[in-house]
C-alpha cells in the first residue's frame, strides 16, 4: 500500500545514518570549499555529510553534492531553522535536515518528503517535545559543553528509546564513549578538525586526514 511506499526512503535513510554512526559536518566560508571538503570526506570513507546553511551558497553546494554523491552516501543540510529553509534544502536534494535548536517546523516538510528530520534538544523536556512532534532523531547540542557522554548516559535512563545525535565540540576519539553512552549518531565538525590540511589547500591531504579521523572515531572499521 501507499504508506509502505512513503516509508521506504525514510527507513532506508535512517538505516544508512545509523550504520554510518559518524557524520562529517561542514561549516566553511564558501560553497566551493564546502564541495571540496565534502568530496574529501567521502573519499576518506564518510557516508554521511552535512553542509550547514551558514555556508554562503549552501543550497548550491547541497545540490551539486546530492547530484554526484556515490551510491550509499547521504548529503544533509545543517543549521536549518525554519520550514521555508527546510523546503529549500529538500528541493536542493538534502536527505536529512539538522537544526541546532528545537525547531519543530522542519519536521512536517521533512516527513512529507521522506527526509530525516533532526531538530535539537538540550534538556530531557526539549528532547521529548521534539520526539513527540515527529522528529526521527533528536540532536543533543552542544553535547560537549553540557557534560558529554556522562550527560547522554543520564538522559538514556528515563528516555531509552529516542534516537540521539550528539554534536558540539565532540572529538573523534570521544565517538565510542558517546555511542556506548547511548547515542546513535555523532556529528564531527570536519571543518574545525581538519583545519590544518584545509589551510594548506591540499585536497589529497584533507582526504587522508578525513580517513584518519574516521578511523579514530570507528577503530574497529579496518581500512574504512
Amino acid at each position: 500500500p501507499l504508506s509502505n511506499a512513503v516509508m521506504l526512503p525514510i527507513e532506508h535513510r535512517l538505516r544508512t545514518l545509523f550504520q554510518a554512526q559518524v557524520v562529517g559536518i561542514i561549516r566553511v566560508a564558501d560553497a566551493e570549499c564546502a564541495v571540496g571538503l565534502a568530496r574529501a570526506l567521502i573519499a576518506g570513507g564518510f557516508r554521511c555529510v552535512e553542509v550547514t546553511m551558514t555556508v554562503p551558497g549552501a543550497l548550491d553546494a547541497i545540490k551539486a553534492l546530492s547530484e554526484e554523491a556515490p551510491e550509499g552516501v547521504m548529503i544533509g543540510a545543517g543549521t536549518v531553522t525554519s520550514a521555508a529553509e527546510a523546503r529549500q534544502c529538500i528541493e536542493a536534494g538534502a536527505q536529512f535536515l539538522v537544526s541546532p535548536i528545537c525547531e519543530t517546523d522542519i519536521i512536517r516538510p521533512s516527513r512529507e518528503a521522506g527526509v530525516v528530520a533532526i531538530p535539537a534538544g538540550m534538556t530531557p523536556t526539549e528532547i521529548v517535545h521534539a520526539w513527540r512532534l515527529g522528529a526521527h532523531v533528536v540532536k543533543v547540542f552542544p553535547a560537549g559543553a553540557i557534560g558529554g557522554p556522562v550527560f547522554i548516559k543520564a538522559v538514556r535512563g528515563p528516555l531509552p528509546d529516542i534516537p540521539l545525535w550528539v554534536s558540539g565540540a565532540v572529538q573523534p576519539g570521544e565517538t565510542q564513549a558517546y555511542l556506548a553512552a547511548g547515542a546513535q549518531l555523532v556529528g564531527l565538525n570536519a571543518s574545525a578538525l581538519l583545519a590544518s590540511p584545509l589551510a594548506a589547500d591540499n585536497w589529497e591531504a584533507v582526504a587522508a586526514a578525513a580517513q584518519a579521523m574516521l578511523r579514530q572515531a570507528r577503530p574497529g572499521d579496518g581500512a574504512g
